[in-house]
Order: C-alpha cells, then structure tokens, then sequence
C-alpha cells in the first residue's frame, strides 16, 4: 500500500493483512480481472492497471511483466489504440471465471446437482491418463483405487466440457446418478471423509476466517472506511477466498458436518463483500480507464453475486 501521512488504524490492518497474505502480482491481477474489470466491460487501460496494482505494493515493473506472462499464458488477450495498450481476460480465462463463479460469489447455490460422477479412466493411454487425474484432482475428484475418480456434487456440464476438449469422450467410462446405499445420511458422510482429507481444507478455511474477523475489532466501523479502503479490503478477501477454494472439493452441504468452517467463511464473505461493494466501486469508477473512457458503467449481472447486491 502507498505510504500515507495519515495512517489510520485501518490502513495499519490492511498492511498488516497485505503484508501477511503476500500475494503473487499474477495471481493477484487475475483476481482483480475477474472481480473488477469483468463486471466493468472487461477492458482496462494498461496505465489504469498500474495505478491499482500499486496500491498492493506491486511496481509498474512488476505488472508489466506479470501482464506480458498472463498474455503469453492465454489468460489476458490485448489490443492497441495508438500508442495505449488495453488489456482484457481472454475467452478462456472467462470461460474459467463463469465456471468459479458458483464458488465464489455464491458458494451455497453448489448444491443444485446432487448426482454423483463416477470415471473409470482404464482404457487410457498412461500419458493421457497421468495428465486427466491431474485436472480431475483439481476439480476435486477423489481417487480411492486406480483409474477410478468420484465426486458427489460436479456439474455434468462441466464434466462433458473436460472430456470433450481433451477428445476422450469416446475412451471412459462415465456413470452419472444418485447414491441409493447407505441410506444413513451420516454413514455416507464417514465415507466421504475418508475420500476426501477435508481437515486440510478446514484449517485454510480457519487461517482465512481468522485473517478477516479483525477486522470487527477496530474501532472504526465499515462504513466509516475510505473508498480506497473499500476498494484494497475487497481485492484481499476475494484473492485469499480464492485461494481457499482451491483446496475444497466442494461436495455439497448434505455431505458435511453442520459446522463445516466453508459455510462459516462464505457466510464472512458475503457479509463483508455486501458491506463495502458500494464504497469500492466508487473508487474503482473514479480510477478505472476503458476503451470508452473513465466512469464505465456496471454489467447487471454483477448485482447477482451473494445472492443480491444492493
């Protein structure tokens, strides 16, 4: 954060926070793509990124070459109008966002589909095999015997998506339903614990709980906070959120216990993101540079996160 000659307390704790977090400058910038600039028309400026950027201690050095790294990378596509660069996620770090979005900005909607998916992988060749178990892991697939991977709670669509882009749709085994045995509610969560190592996720559900929960200690209260404030406090939750998600696979409410530490920390999302939305988006209106110019407008769309933002 920019050194100011009148620090305040709240200023000390988001320092205190940046500096605890550490966050890596590309990741960071994907999280400030996809809560930010998205819902903004999706363009920005080069020169208004760095401004952002170095509100989290990140230099225009820093961005630039973390932004070089996400293009080559296929996360950010770019354009040029004279001699201005504008950066914007690319189709397929959207298609990435839309897909985290569940997660994220509305983390108990997950449990629409109740169907479990069961893959039987065997009839692969080793290397396609090694490289598929990598991306189902990622998606939180549980793998209790070779060549088979399960979830309780995965979206179908999401499933047929993976298999077609690699052209395996035609070489697994794919049985989609309802778990029928036990019909004991608490023997299937036993069993889901041992599939799943969920005590490793709740400890980073803790760590991110009890990072964000200072923050009701303060004397100042939120609404009393700038919107510069607003806007650093938002960028935090939402990146180290993020991160914490990555770690859980998501099973669904049904199949954890009651006082599962995942409903706990989106429940102190939604709360804090609700708070200081408004405030944020203030500063970001005043300091995000488009195509079109300064003081873009909202996608309505962005109004649906937790349930409905107002």
């Amino acid at each position: 954060m920019k050194n100011n000659q009148n620090t305040n307390e709240v200023d000390e704790y988001l320092e205190a926070l940046l500096k605890e977090i550490s966050p890596k400058a590309k990741s960071l910038i994907i999280t400030f793509f996809g809560d930010t600039v998205f819902p903004y028309g999706g363009t920005i400026w080069l020169g208004s990124l760095v401004k952002f950027m170095e509100e989290f201690d990140i230099s225009e050095k820093l961005t630039r070459t973390s932004i070089f790294r996400l293009t080559k990378e296929g996360w950010l596509s770019s354009k040029k109008f004279g001699r201005e660069s504008y950066y914007s996620l690319s189709d397929y770090a959207i298609d990435r966002f839309v897909k985290a979005h569940y997660s994220v900005y509305a983390y108990d909607e997950q449990d629409e589909d109740h169907n479990w998916i069961v893959l039987f992988t065997n009839a692969l060749k080793p290397a396609k095999e090694f490289e598929l178990s990598k991306i189902l892991k990622k998606e939180g697939f549980a793998s209790q015997s070779k060549f088979t991977y399960l979830h309780p709670n995965y979206k179908m669509e999401y499933m047929q998506d993976i298999l077609i882009k690699y052209e395996l749709q035609n070489d697994v085994l794919l049985i989609n339903g309802t778990a029928d045995m036990p019909m004991n509610k608490e023997m299937l969560k036993d069993m889901v614990n041992v599939f799943w190592d969920l005590k490793d996720v709740e400890e980073r559900y803790q760590s991110f709980i009890t990072k964000f929960r200072k923050i009701f200690t303060l004397k100042t209260p939120i609404d009393e906070f700038s919107t510069k404030q607003c806007f650093i406090l938002r960028i935090l939750l939402i990146h180290e959120y993020r991160r914490a998600l990555l770690f859980d696979p998501k099973l669904g409410n049904e199949l954890v216990s009651v006082d599962w530490l995942g409903k706990a920390a989106a429940s102190l999302v939604d709360s804090l993101y609700s708070s200081i939305h408004n405030q944020a988006n203030e500063y970001i209106r005043e300091n995000l540079l488009t195509v079109g110019g300064n003081n873009p407008k909202l996608q309505k769309s962005y109004f649906s996160r937790f349930g409905g933002l107002k």
